[in-house]
């Protein structure tokens, strides 16, 4: 059973994820966190003093239950080559969910800029854990040797990142797709 506090911050910060995701980092309010998290104003600041610290928190969690699901996905796959597949199946997955709304991480860093060095190590981080999950899937793999583990797994990552960006556009899982595709030749 959790604690009352931790009732109280998994509130906030599923409410920020909704409203960051959907609307926009600046276009969500304190006041409106507040309220539909329906707590008081004094619950907010005293788990988070800023809204800076509210979105550390909220990259910090939606990392970790991104990257809790990309594993258990992976885990459901034997093949080692077919593990590097099925990572863009789970993006695909997941821009599905999500209306083709883009890359989380992407998003609040395009808003919330630079200003505050903790929270750019955060976005840094989620990007190069996702790269060192590849690099390891890669080294794993047996792949063909067309290129070495760093450039495949370079490949793997700026293909993946790019297609999740075009899928945002063109609001379709095509772009992901196409780039799983291409990845398997090299594979």
């Amino acid at each position: 059973m959790k604690q009352r506090g931790q009732v109280v911050i998994d509130k906030i910060l599923d409410t920020a994820d909704n409203l960051f995701y959907k609307q926009g980092y600046s276009n969500t309010g304190i006041n409106q966190i507040i309220e539909e998290a329906d707590i008081a104003k004094a619950s907010l600041y005293k788990h988070f003093e800023t809204k800076t610290d509210l979105l550390i928190a909220y990259v910090q969690r939606t990392h970790e239950l991104w990257f809790t699901r990309l594993e258990a996905t992976i885990n459901k796959v034997e093949d080692p080559k077919e593990k590097l597949l099925a990572i863009f199946d789970h993006h695909t997955q997941r821009q599905e969910i999500r209306q083709f709304g883009g890359c989380p991480f992407i998003k609040v860093n395009d808003e919330a800029g630079t200003d505050d060095s903790r929270f750019l190590a955060e976005i840094q981080a989620t990007k190069i854990h996702s790269k060192e999950f590849i690099r390891m899937l890669v080294q794993n793999s047996g792949h063909k040797k067309i290129l070495s583990d760093e450039e495949l797994a370079e490949t793997i990552y700026v293909m993946l990142e790019g297609s999740i960006v075009t899928a945002s556009v063109f609001k379709r899982a095509d772009e992901i797709q196409s780039a799983k595709k291409i990845i398997e030749k090299l594979i």
